[in-house]
């Protein structure tokens, strides 16, 4: 069953700003929500900064976010799954972004 011309944009806006709240967190903050919101970018975006490693998305970790944030997490999941598209093809010139979230918790066990 095919959306509607308007329920499409409409997915493709929420899934524009889940992406950039997401971004905000990962890549301003140091707390376990911004771990997360990098966890979900990063598993949708199928970490494509390092070709031949997944990125884990924990999901009970999700837990931890708060609510308009868990909603952006639903929302950027919703939109990569029902869109097909990655994460860093929808918000533009968002490719350095992604690199700067890979570089910062990559290593995150190493902390």
């Amino acid at each position: 069953m095919m959306k509607s011309l308007d329920q499409q944009v409409a997915l493709e806006i929420r899934y524009e700003r889940a992406i950039k709240r997401l971004l905000d967190l990962g890549l301003d903050h140091s707390c376990h929500r911004a771990k997360v919101a990098a966890d979900v970018l990063l598993s949708a975006n199928n970490a494509k900064i390092t070709p031949g490693r997944n990125w884990p998305l924990y999901v009970p970790d999700l837990r931890k976010l708060h609510e308009d944030e868990l909603n952006a997490a639903l929302g950027v999941i919703h939109g990569r799954v029902s869109l097909g598209r990655y994460p860093v093809s929808v918000v533009q010139n968002s490719t350095v972004l992604f690199e700067k979230l890979w570089y910062r918790w990559h290593n995150i066990e190493d902390w």
